[in-house]
């Protein structure tokens, strides 16, 4: 049986204005990575004896972070600068152990809530939509 990869430690850095690498803190969880699909192209022809189909360019899709909400967060803040500036920045998420365990990708964010609740901490969700691949090293 392979050796399960522990969550703790996971970080998550997402690129200032300067490319400089800045981590985000108080992430609870990432969903997504690498999750989207191919487009299917149609390659039917009247010689066809049935529908013929290629795969296209797959859409690595969009992760999901839920945060611990810090508005003197740094990289909170430069995520929500980022947003503001429709601004593509290079993501980096990094797992403790295991071969290939530095994923980067090229990102913009397209939202992030915050959420209060009566009886808790300010939480809220940040979407990223990946565009380009993710590659793993």
């Amino acid at each position: 049986m392979a050796t399960p990869i522990l969550c703790q430690g996971v970080t998550f850095t997402f690129d200032n204005a300067s490319s400089t690498p800045v981590t985000v803190g108080g992430v609870v969880s990432v969903t997504g990575i690498g999750s989207g699909s191919a487009t299917e192209i149609d390659v039917t022809t009247l010689a066809s004896t049935a529908k013929e189909f290629r795969q296209g360019l797959r859409d690595f899709g969009s992760i999901s972070m839920e945060l611990i909400r810090d508005q003197d967060d740094a990289g909170q803040v430069e995520m929500f600068n980022a947003m503001g500036l429709q601004a593509v920045r290079t993501c980096i998420i990094t797992l403790p152990t295991s071969t290939a365990n530095v994923g980067t990708f090229e990102g913009f964010v397209q939202s992030i809530s915050t959420d209060v609740n009566a009886d808790g901490v300010v939480t809220g969700t940040a979407t990223i939509r990946i565009t380009g691949a993710v590659a793993w090293t």
